[in-house]
């Protein structure tokens, strides 16, 4: 590009360089894509850690990834105009190609689609019937989507980067109903969760630990878009802004998956074993010897205990054996009986049968024993 013909061009685009236009772009890409893999992990753990989510939050997170995905593959490919196709050409490098306009309109719905999942888990926080402010949320939610709209339209309008300052209304518009959606999502959000904190030391570390979360997400998010605001305000004969977008939409998916990790994993989980039986847990004892001796000092037997319980997160139901002398898996050990006399000893059954104490009924804490 000669000096000439710089001069010549309007001042909005007078000043621009490669470093601040491709160059801009391409840690813009960078960035991007580093932060998409990070997405990607986020989902894995997703499906890994919590696969009996509710169907909303895994469709959700689907057609979150989707939207991401297709953002990168715009982001990438409007790059790659601008750097190989279009390079060294004027009019090239001056046009707003189609994948940056596609691209604007994922972004506004990606931006919603979170912005909307938070929402709604704030009106679940605060109650359908009680929760005035989460209905005050969605409300400035749905304000935000339609500058979202209008900004997508608009796009589609200018044909060069010079006639973007015909839209600026609007990219001033939307980048502030951002910002303040993002501070009043947060804030109601930690309000909330601060709100249902009680006397279990457990569930209060977790719920201040969404609580971190929720603010970091929403100071990035919140910061990614003043920083586009200003740079189209201060410097909109670049391109800086735009690689800055490239960066909101994947900080707005990171920040949703984030949070939706964040909470507590279920986990089949192993009690201690009890000191006596419970009704609600039932014990099975198993002799796989019948045989006593009474030598008239100590009646010594070897008892198998096995426990059945459910796992934690209700899904199915396994086998956990327990022993309060080890924690493998299975385990027989001996047990040792008071001294019995040869007075006292209870009368022996005939061979081959089996003196059993069978379950009453009605109580289940009555269990079966061979001897």
């Amino acid at each position: 590009m000669s000096a000439a013909s710089m001069a010549s061009m309007p001042y909005t685009m007078a000043a621009a360089t490669l470093d601040n236009t491709l160059g801009a772009v391409f840690l813009g890409v960078v960035i991007s894509c580093i932060l998409y893999g990070i997405s990607v992990l986020q989902v894995y753990l997703y499906y890994h850690f919590y696969p009996s989510d509710s169907l909303l939050h895994k469709c959700s997170v689907t057609f979150l990834f989707f939207l991401d995905s297709l953002h990168l593959a715009l982001t990438v490919s409007a790059a790659y105009h601008y750097a190989v196709t279009g390079f060294g050409h004027e009019a090239g490098l001056q046009e707003v190609v189609w994948q940056i306009k596609l691209g604007v309109a994922v972004n506004v719905v990606v931006i919603l689609l979170v912005q909307s999942l938070y929402a709604y888990r704030v009106v679940l926080l605060s109650g359908y019937h009680q929760g005035v402010l989460g209905y005050l949320v969605c409300a400035v939610v749905i304000s935000g989507f339609a500058v979202g709209i209008v900004l997508a339209y608009e796009t589609y309008t200018v044909n060069t980067w010079a006639d973007t300052a015909d839209i600026a209304w609007a990219i001033y518009a939307c980048f502030s109903a951002s910002t303040t959606i993002d501070v009043v999502l947060s804030g109601a959000m930690c309000y909330y969760l601060k709100k249902s904190q009680g006397a279990e030391r457990v569930l209060n570390s977790r719920i201040s630990t969404l609580m971190q979360y929720t603010l970091s997400c929403g100071v990035f998010t919140s910061a990614c878009s003043v920083a586009c605001l200003f740079s189209f305000i201060l410097m909109s004969n670049n391109l800086i802004f735009i690689s800055l977008t490239f960066i909101l939409t994947r900080l707005y998916a990171n920040s949703f998956m984030a949070m939706l990790n964040a909470r507590a994993r279920r986990r089949p989980t192993q009690a201690p074993a009890p000191s006596g039986p419970h009704p609600s847990t039932p014990y099975h004892l198993h002799s796989p010897s019948p045989s006593v001796v009474l030598d008239g000092t100590y009646v010594q037997r070897r008892v198998s205990i096995t426990r059945e319980a459910d796992s934690f997160d209700g899904e199915s139901k396994t086998d956990v054996e327990h022993s309060p002398l080890s924690t493998h898996s299975k385990h027989t050990w001996d047990m040792l009986a008071p001294p019995i006399t040869a007075p006292r000893r209870p009368a022996r059954p005939p061979a081959g049968q089996t003196l059993s104490m069978g379950p009453t009924q009605g109580r289940p804490d009555t269990y079966n024993r061979g001897w």
